[in-house]
């Protein structure tokens, strides 16, 4: 009896990705191989470009002989709000026989898969390095465009690895404490490439208090109730580019509404997980006192720390 091997199932949720989707969907045609299934998710209405891109890049799989693609395009017929698109294609990983302890590797239309790390990670038989329990973010590899252009340096040459995690070490924490550090002296963190299992985004819409919008993506998918762990991998598995305007530090009103979703989802974690309590209450003491300061105007928030880990092969 032949075993498949341990893969993630890609999906790619797409909004008005125009030029970046392309690039996209380029670097998907070198790592087709290396997921079980592939879903590209379309937030507009149907026969939009980017559907349209979608059939072209399938066409022209066939044309140059190459294996059938496995992309599943679903559409959401109109545009969505950030939550609502991603409860849309959840929905039809279920309706599609997605089980709960599958993996879903997510990824954003404006970043590029990495093949190379891929292949660095996996076993001679195709087999991810996955354990229950466990989130995998980063790390990512780096390259810096303008907000309003495409990258158009060179592609052969080495790229910088970015981190959430100390950069000694160790890459791996307690959910608890990984988020903590988050709060406490923002680092660089994507959600492009983040790795869980269906459960993690189930257990978000499930919960009691709604989520408003996409601010804290990554920190409130780690902390879903059966994630113990985070965890870098120890190759980036995904190109992410940087943009001038990328800063997470500096919210809008809007995104308060995220902050306080985030107090309630920890709060629920803390009470499955108490041993979460010690570093949580740290970091919501600091969170805190930062924003008395900024109101007082006796001081600011800390600045995004980004932190390069190594360079990398393209």
């Amino acid at each position: 009896m032949v075993t498949n091997p341990l893969q993630p199932t890609l999906v790619l949720p797409v909004y008005r990705g125009g030029p970046r989707f392309l690039r996209a969907l380029d670097s998907v045609n070198t790592s087709e191989q290396y997921f079980t299934r592939i879903v590209v998710s379309s937030n507009g209405p149907l026969e939009n470009d980017d559907a349209k891109a979608v059939e072209a890049y399938k066409a022209q799989r066939a044309a140059n002989n190459l294996p059938t693609s496995k992309i599943e395009l679903i559409c959401t017929g109109q545009e969505l709000p950030w939550m609502a698109h991603q409860y849309f294609w959840l929905k039809h990983l279920e309706h599609t026989n997605t089980q709960t302890d599958d993996w879903i590797y997510w990824f954003a239309h404006d970043d590029e898969v990495k093949a190379s790390g891929i292949k660095a990670l996996i076993d001679e038989q195709g087999n991810w390095p996955l354990a229950q329990g466990t989130i995998y973010l980063g790390p990512w590899a780096m390259r810096h465009e303008q907000g309003d252009e495409l990258f158009s340096g060179p592609r052969d040459v080495d790229l910088e690895s970015w981190t959430s995690f100390p950069v000694e070490g160790p890459l791996e924490l307690p959910v608890a404490e990984w988020i903590s550090q988050q709060l406490i002296q923002p680092t660089y963190i994507n959600m492009s490439g983040c790795v869980t299992t269906l459960r993690s985004f189930q257990e978000i819409r499930n919960f009691r208090v709604a989520k408003p919008g996409g601010m804290r993506i990554e920190m409130a998918t780690a902390a879903a109730p059966h994630n113990l762990k985070v965890k870098e991998f120890n190759e980036p598995i995904v190109i992410t580019y940087g943009r001038p305007n990328s800063d997470r530090t500096q919210y809008a009103k809007v995104a308060r509404q995220d902050d306080k979703h985030m107090i309630f989802w920890l709060v629920s974690y803390i009470s499955k997980h108490p041993s979460a309590a010690i570093p949580s209450t740290k970091a919501a003491l600091k969170v805190a006192l930062d924003y008395v300061k900024v109101l007082t105007k006796t001081g600011k928030l800390p600045e995004e720390d980004w932190r390069r880990r190594n360079i990398v092969g393209p």
